[in-house]
């Protein structure tokens, strides 16, 4: 039921690009719910890799604190309202429901169009708003500066890494994505990033300084040191000017989510100098050891071994792909891959040279459909994929589904279909 509503604007949505797109439509919705986003404190995040695993990260540590949190993030994994949460539990299908036939029924009898992600956004606000969230974790769904989320006056602003992605829409240098991206600065409102390309550094700078905002920046104002790999877990040493936090332990893989985990960390220490001051260092040990991210490097069954990571642009398959070379050194790994066509440019392509990779064409009109050749073989029936991984696996290799967060329920039948033979 929800997604009939929100199809009908998918077609507005395709519409989006720089030139043509405008805040109007989530000002209207929101006007007309009574502008619920003024109702809770909040704090926002942007960027092309990280976004998630840091608002998750930030999620469970205020929530464990005490406080009540909401967290609205995209895509999803299985159904939409896994994007709009209050202490990490997923909206009710019913309650969803509700708030998106209201803002429908408005939309549908005034002049504005607005797109897939105002609806959903403006329903997020709604409910956060209803429910009396202490603070809501905000991610960005593209961009920043024209963002539907983009309406809210933070505690703070966190960037994430950034890289080229979405060029067609942001923009087609690393520069103008990330100025799209410093659009979530607002005026006083301080901001800390993980970012280190002196290009990207450079735009982020200079945006806090015509906001007179606080720019705090990672490698430079807080650290991670002394990284290792602990049984499951990556250890490492934070520290900043006023804080040092050694021997933290994170359950997250891989590697770059250290960097991610002070970006973090940063974040939530800011808060507790302010009116979060329930949040403790012992709070944010504990978290960042059980923290668990829905479908990133996610173990999906161990016999045989089958994970899902979303990477899906160079960036961040490259990190994957190095990560797996520190963490599973000498392991055999088969990738199936599914890329997007905006994805699939040939830097991404070159990464799956020499491996061992199978590609599934997804059933969208938005996916990379490979010349023949191009990979060891081009599949479009998960069955075949089932076969392959039951003859021609080794006992000790790994299955990777990558690429693409519409291949994760692919990856989830095929293993569950293993489970069920185990």
């Amino acid at each position: 039921m929800i997604n009939d509503i929100l199809n009908k604007y998918l077609n507005n949505e395709k519409k989006v690009n720089i030139s043509n797109y405008s805040l109007d439509g989530i000002i209207s919705l929101l006007s007309h719910l009574k502008n619920p986003q003024k109702n809770f404190k909040s704090l926002h995040i942007a960027g092309t890799n990280g976004k998630g695993s840091t608002a998750f990260m930030i999620a469970s540590i205020l929530q464990k604190s005490g406080y009540k949190t909401g967290l609205y993030i995209s895509p999803h994994l299985h159904t939409i309202n896994e994007r709009i949460k209050i202490n990490l539990k997923d909206i009710d299908e019913e309650l969803l429901y509700r708030y998106i036939s209201e803002i429908d029924r408005f939309s549908d009898s005034g002049t504005i169009t607005p797109t897939y992600f105002d609806v959903l956004t403006a329903a997020a606000f709604k409910y956060f708003s209803d429910e009396n969230v202490d603070i809501a974790v905000i991610e960005t769904g593209l961009g920043g500066r024209l963002d539907s989320t983009n309406i809210i006056i933070p505690e703070i602003s966190v960037i994430t890494d950034i890289s080229l992605d979405h060029v067609q829409i942001l923009g087609n240098s690393i520069e103008a994505i990330a100025r799209e991206k410093c659009g979530i600065i607002k005026p006083g409102i301080p901001v800390v990033t993980s970012n280190t390309r002196p290009e990207i550094l450079t735009v982020i700078a200079e945006s806090a300084v015509q906001m007179n905002s606080e720019l705090t920046v990672y490698n430079r104002d807080f650290f991670t040191n002394n990284i290792i790999r602990e049984n499951e877990y990556f250890q490492f040493d934070y520290n900043s000017g006023e804080t040092d936090l050694p021997g933290i332990c994170l359950s997250l893989f891989p590697i770059h989510q250290v960097k991610n985990s002070a970006l973090a960390i940063t974040a939530v220490l800011y808060l507790q100098r302010g009116d979060f001051s329930l949040i403790t260092q012992d709070i944010i040990y504990s978290c960042l050891k059980d923290v668990e991210v829905p479908g990133r490097f996610q173990k999906l069954c161990l016999k045989p071994f089958i994970v899902f990571d979303p990477a899906h642009n160079f960036e961040s398959l490259n990190n994957l792909f190095s990560g797996l070379e520190v963490f599973y050194p000498g392991k055999k790994k088969k990738i199936i891959l599914s890329l997007m066509k905006d994805k699939a440019e040939n830097q991404t392509l070159n990464l799956f040279k020499n491996s061992d990779t199978y590609y599934y064409i997804l059933d969208d009109e938005r996916a990379f459909i490979p010349e023949p050749g191009q990979f060891k073989k081009i599949i479009a029936d998960e069955n075949i994929i089932l076969e392959i991984i039951r003859n021609a696996c080794l006992p000790d290799e790994m299955i990777i589904f990558t690429g693409s967060f519409r291949i994760y329920t692919h990856a989830l039948n095929i293993a569950s279909k293993f489970k069920q033979l185990n």
